[in-house]
């Protein structure tokens, strides 16, 4: 039966595919009939948030469901999920801005403005709904899916009210400053070419974040500090020659090795004083995230630890 945690996982990510749904039909249908690039770039991208959210919907099934091949679960399905999802909307926002930047020298795009500013305004609305909620309940939820989700609906967020702005100068140059009407072909390529350089940002940023977990880097120096200095407590309570520890985060999970080097005066003497000092070490380190892979080692010789 599935924990609560991963049922609302999943919920959050059909909320998110859903809004998804809608943005993509209603800009790839507005965007041809107003001869919008941009609004049918915002179209595409929802509609690869689709398929992005859905795969990702796979990914969560994937990952919560046991498997006995995988004795150390499957964690890293979730980062390199993460990945190959940036990947696909770099692919995308790379493409669309060298489409747009060429119209810059075929004589820019003439649009329908009307409709334009009419799904502008609306989208900017909805995305900014949907990015509210998605990322006051992704705070109650450790998953780095969820958290890509969030990110994605804030870029489409951005993205909107860009284009709002925009087209929204753009009518009043049409309506009150006709000796500006040759530039108006040209704002929609620009809105995409200034659009893309903004996206490339922000997938590059999380590639490189989930790459830190692919790599199995130590997490952020707030985590390993804490836990290294709550290490060097419990080494002197207990009388410990010295500690090795070693922490990485991979999505959900933090795994954590210590190694004690014991010596003769320890208070450690029998297995029952190991786990209580496991105990101890496992509640503190409760705190830092829901899933956490705990090993505590005891040898005699430093070698085993180093």
């Amino acid at each position: 039966m599935m924990s609560e945690d991963i049922l609302f996982e999943k919920k959050l990510l059909k909320f998110s595919a859903l809004g998804a749904v809608f943005f993509a039909a209603a800009g790839i249908v507005l965007g041809v009939f107003s001869g919008s690039q941009m609004i049918l770039f915002d179209g595409l991208y929802s509609l690869s948030s689709v398929v992005l959210s859905l795969l990702s919907l796979a990914a969560t099934n994937f990952i919560h469901k046991k498997d006995k091949r995988f004795p150390f679960g499957k964690d890293i399905v979730e980062p390199l999920w993460v990945i190959v999802k940036y990947i696909v909307l770099l692919v995308l926002v790379g493409s669309t801005g060298v489409s747009a930047f060429r119209s810059l020298f075929q004589g820019g795009r003439e649009i329908v403005m009307g409709a334009a500013l009419g799904y502008s305004g609306i989208g900017s609305l909805v995305c900014l709904i949907v990015y509210l909620i998605l990322r006051k309940k992704s705070k109650n939820t450790a998953s780095a899916l969820v958290k890509a989700e969030s990110t994605q609906w804030f870029v489409d967020t951005m993205l909107s009210f860009g284009v709002l702005a925009g087209f929204g100068i753009s009518f009043l140059i049409q309506q009150f400053v006709p000796a500006w009407h040759g530039i108006l072909p040209y704002v929609d390529p620009i809105m995409v070419v200034l659009a893309t350089l903004y996206f490339i940002k922000i997938p590059v940023l999380e590639i490189r974040k989930a790459m830190r977990e692919v790599l199995e880097m130590c997490p952020d120096d707030t985590v390993t500090d804490k836990i290294n200095g709550q290490v060097a407590l419990m080494e002197d309570k207990y009388e410990m020659n010295e500690s090795f520890v070693r922490i990485a985060k991979v999505g959900k999970t933090l795994w954590i090795e210590i190694d004690f080097v014991v010596k003769g005066s320890t208070k450690v003497k029998t297995i029952s004083d190991q786990d209580r000092l496991r105990e101890e070490l496992s509640n503190y380190i409760e705190g830092f995230s829901k899933g956490n892979w705990l090993t505590v080692s005891f040898t005699n010789a430093r070698k085993w630890a180093v």
